[in-house]
């Protein structure tokens, strides 16, 4: 109640009442939680091409040839060790991180749609993981996946 006085000098009580306000703020409410979107949405990762210097061998060499039983499923394994990140691409040693990239071009120019299966160990740095990523992208690859392990 607040009292408000005329011109007149009278004194009249008004009420205010706080029904309407509330309506309104419970109306918006309804209204965004309606028009929100509670699904996740999913992206790619972001892939800048990371440039890391070859370990061994010219860059400019033809990529190596590529067999049929490399196109169903491309997994590649990065594996911590103490000199380094070692490469296993479907169960095969490569002989640096470099060449992988010449792989991934090899099987992007034969089958670009081939789904590769990034596996790291939990060790690797995550450079390492982002960098053969961003090869597999940018070599034209489709079907990018990166392999998870529960804690």
């Amino acid at each position: 109640m607040k009292t408000i006085y005329s011109a007149s000098g009278r004194r009249k009580e008004v009420e205010i009442s706080m029904t309407p306000m509330i309506d309104v703020i419970f109306l918006l409410l309804v209204f965004f939680i309606a028009t929100s979107s509670f699904k996740v949405v999913e992206k790619l990762m972001p892939s800048g091409v990371s440039e890391l210097k070859p370990s061994s061998g010219d860059s400019n060499q033809p990529p190596p040839e590529v067999t049929q039983a490399m196109l169903e499923q491309v997994v590649v394994k990065l594996i911590a060790a103490p000199q380094g990140v070692t490469v296993t691409l479907n169960g095969q040693a490569l002989p640096g991180l470099a060449d992988l990239k010449l792989r991934f071009q090899a099987i992007a120019q034969v089958s670009p749609s081939s789904p590769v299966i990034i596996d790291p160990e939990p060790k690797v740095e995550a450079i390492h993981v982002v960098a053969a990523y961003d090869w597999a992208r940018a070599s034209g690859l489709t079907s990018v996946y990166l392999a998870t392990r529960k804690p």
